[in-house]
């Protein structure tokens, strides 16, 4: 009885506390004010009651509210001042984000949380203003080309539109070019950089490039970096000065218009541009594939088989736009390019490049060179062609010579360059890409400077310049400058080892045998050339240069000093033997080895049925390029290596080596220790073992041969002892040789071989 008396004044008693509270709630004044700013050229004003008439404010307008009610409502009011616009209200004074509204008016809810009369809660709310029409800046020349030579450089063409502030400006690449408070460009090296302007949150920009030849534009190619594009804002674009399929001719020229070139933000190596062309195949219907096709002249589409003689390329001497002027006859083209097929195409793997330079007349470049008539060979003065697989996902610069048809000619010249991702039409893969990047003339009054490696008498690499020109006449002059002698200790300055007028044949390959006279050199700081002391030299040389590729080998015939050169890339490896003291070693250049290593290094030319390889040793202290050996060594070696790179196969014999991390091919065998029983095992399916770099894998005819080994007695194939200073058997060295004594390092001894220690 007495728990439900206290139950009930409990209960009691929350009721009034409860009716208490509620009674004290009822008492407050809540508290808010809201502010209203203007961002821009306006006016605006606030006001807690729909029925006032605006009274419009500069700057900013407020409003307070009080009540029981924590709900607050307010009216805010915006008015633009002549020649402005309203743009919206926001909740943030950078007006960034979506506005609150659009309208003029908006109701504005607060939800007050303060009771205090001199703290009311705020809101701040903002008016947006903005010039009648956005602002905008934009050059009508988009792409400006100015001369190293001139110095300082002004676009003129820039447009303004609603800008109230004052313009700044910027260079991408001050290295090129930088640009004052005024707009004027101060040009610093041949490069291509972007300048922009800027204001009112507008941006306007034009691509500039500097280039360090008076001549540009009549002895080069418009646009051939690719940076200067039009339509990139559709899907239909394409560089200038350049066309697709999107402003092809024809009777079938509707049918055949897509889409097959893409501006790529991408370029080159070493390039300070910006872009590159991205020329694609694409599957037309039912399997039908159209190459990617861009070129200096007009695509004409008369077929629709691909082959047809009435699809081509042609010079529309008409139509600067679909046609390219010269002053001159060039000697070469280079280009870069990154071929990626869609997939393997075993039959038809080539990307195609092509220039031809001829006389006023609306020249055709056929799919087929069949199709040319003789009235248009007439007026071809040079072609330059390069067909070329997958450059493996990386860019790679080509240089081809033109070869001169002896015509001749007074009038314009004129040249058109045709770039397609498959050399033979409908014969590529879906997917096809060719990116193609800063095309460039060559001519053959300025050589070209090579920046390659020279090593004499396979010694040491050493950076150094070497001169090519290509003459226009399916020739090349070479030219080693500052040739110097050394041998490690002591320099001999030669001087420039030149060679004019060198055939170069289709592979890019050259030779030359006989006499040549040594000038002197021009490097600071030698005192005396010997070279114009000799007379007449002997030399011999065989070279190929082609699509990246360069060496050249070379037999100075120096009384006293004959010598061997070679220039071209330089390469690195390491010639390494582990704790096994027996190991494999191949790389693609020559290497000299230390002459205390020669005896135990060997080919392998033969394999028997048993499992016996049969080892040759090597003749020279020279390992040739390519060329894979077995080392057999008394000690463990790790010695780094470098020569000049020979572009080759590496294979000899039995051996095949390897230049990357391989899995070897099942069937094959490779250099294992096997329970003590160093020799090669077969490798088997789904257990495949890495060759190293440098490292070679062998290949046998014998059918049915777990592994080989290096003699009959693998089971005690290498013997250690301690002391065997008294062997009385006969004892050989690993060339066959017999010695009188057993020495350091492996000797054979009643067929077997012995490591002494």
């Amino acid at each position: 009885m007495k728990q439900n008396k206290l139950m009930r004044l409990q209960s009691l008693l929350v009721v009034m506390l409860t009716m208490f509270s509620m009674t004290a709630l009822a008492g407050n004044t809540y508290y808010s004010k809201v502010v209203v700013n203007a961002v821009g050229e306006g006016k605006v004003y606030a006001s807690k009651t729909s029925t006032d008439s605006p009274t419009y404010a500069e700057g900013s307008s407020e409003a307070t509210n009080d009540g029981s009610s924590q709900d607050h409502t307010y009216y805010v009011y915006a008015q633009a001042n002549e020649g402005n616009e309203f743009v919206g209200w926001y909740d943030n004074a950078d007006c960034a984000g979506t506005a609150l509204s659009t309208k003029t008016s908006y109701q504005v809810s607060v939800n007050a949380t303060s009771t205090t009369k001199n703290s009311p809660t705020t809101m701040n709310v903002y008016a947006k203003f903005q010039v009648i029409g956005a602002p905008e800046l934009s050059y009508t020349e988009g792409h400006a080309y100015v001369n190293l030579s001139a110095g300082t450089y002004r676009n003129e063409t820039l447009k303004t539109e609603n800008v109230t502030e004052t313009i700044s400006y910027e260079s991408s690449n001050e290295k090129v070019a930088t640009i004052a408070a005024d707009g004027t460009v101060t040009v610093k090296k041949n490069g291509t950089c972007i300048i922009k302007a800027k204001a009112n949150g507008a941006e306007g920009s034009y691509i500039l490039t500097v280039i360090d030849d008076a001549s540009a534009g009549v002895t080069q190619i418009g646009n051939s970096d690719f940076e200067d594009w039009r339509g990139v804002t559709s899907s239909n674009h394409a560089p200038n000065n350049w066309n697709s399929f999107e402003t092809n001719e024809g009777s079938l020229a509707s049918s055949a218009r897509g889409q097959q070139v893409a501006m790529v933000e991408e370029h080159r190596p070493g390039s300070d541009g910006f872009y590159c062309a991205d020329i694609y195949s694409r599957n037309v219907m039912f399997g039908i594939i159209a190459q990617g096709n861009l070129t200096t002249g007009c695509i004409n589409a008369g077929s629709a088989t691909a082959d047809n003689k009435a699809n081509y390329n042609y010079s529309k001497t008409s139509d600067p736009a679909k046609s390219e002027t010269l002053s001159k006859v060039p000697t070469a083209i280079r280009f870069w390019a990154k071929f990626v097929p869609g997939k393997v195409n075993t039959e038809y793997p080539n990307a195609h490049m092509e220039a031809v330079v001829h006389d006023a007349y609306d020249y055709i470049t056929y799919c087929k060179p069949s199709y040319e008539s003789d009235e248009e060979k007439a007026h071809v003065l040079a072609k330059a062609r390069r067909d070329f697989p997958t450059t493996n996902g990386e860019w790679k610069e080509f240089i081809v010579p033109f070869k001169s048809t002896g015509v001749t000619t007074d009038g314009q010249i004129y040249i058109i360059v045709n770039l397609a991702t498959n050399a033979v039409p409908a014969k590529g893969q879906e997917g096809d890409h060719l990116y193609v990047d800063d095309v460039e003339l060559i001519y053959g009054d300025e050589p070209i400077v090579y920046d390659k490696y020279v090593s004499v008498g396979f010694g040491t690499p050493v950076a150094t310049p070497i001169e090519v020109t290509y003459n226009g006449d399916n020739t090349i002059d070479f030219n080693l400058k500052n040739f110097i002698l050394n041998d490690g200790t002591n320099e001999m300055a030669v001087g420039n080892v030149a060679v004019t007028g060198l055939a170069i044949d289709e592979q890019g390959q050259f030779t030359f045998d006989g006499n040549i006279k040594i000038a002197a050199g021009d490097k600071e700081g030698v005192v005396m050339w010997i070279g114009p002391t000799l007379g007449d030299i002997p030399l011999t040389m065989q070279g190929t240069i082609m699509d990246g590729y360069f060496y050249v080998h070379l037999n100075i015939n120096i009384p006293g000093a004959p010598v061997q050169v070679e220039v071209g890339d330089k390469a690195d490896a390491t010639f390494k033997v582990g704790e096994s003291l027996i190991g494999t070693f191949c790389a693609p250049f020559a290497v000299a080895l230390p002459e205390e290593y020669l005896q135990y290094v060997s080919t392998v030319t033969g394999a028997d049925e048993v499992g016996v390889l049969t080892l040759t040793p090597i003749e020279t202290p020279i390992v040739p390029a390519h060329t894979p050996v077995v080392v057999q060594i008394p000690d463990a070696i790790e010695l780094p290596v470098s020569g000049i790179y020979v572009k080759g196969t590496p294979t000899v014999g039995l051996l095949t080596g390897v230049y990357a991390d391989t899995k070897a091919p099942v069937g094959s065998y490779v250099l294992q220790n096997n329970n003590d029983r160093i020799g090669f095992y077969q490798v088997v399916r789904n257990q495949q073992p890495t060759v190293k770099a440098n490292r070679c894998y062998l290949t046998a005819p014998a059918a049915g041969v777990k592994a080989f080994f290096f003699n009959a007695d693998d089971a005690t194939a290498i013997e250690s002892v301690e002391n065997a200073a008294n062997v009385e058997t006969p004892v050989y060295n690993l060339a066959g040789q017999r010695i009188q004594k057993m020495q350091k390092g492996i000797n054979i001894v009643n067929g077997k071989k012995v490591l002494v220690k």
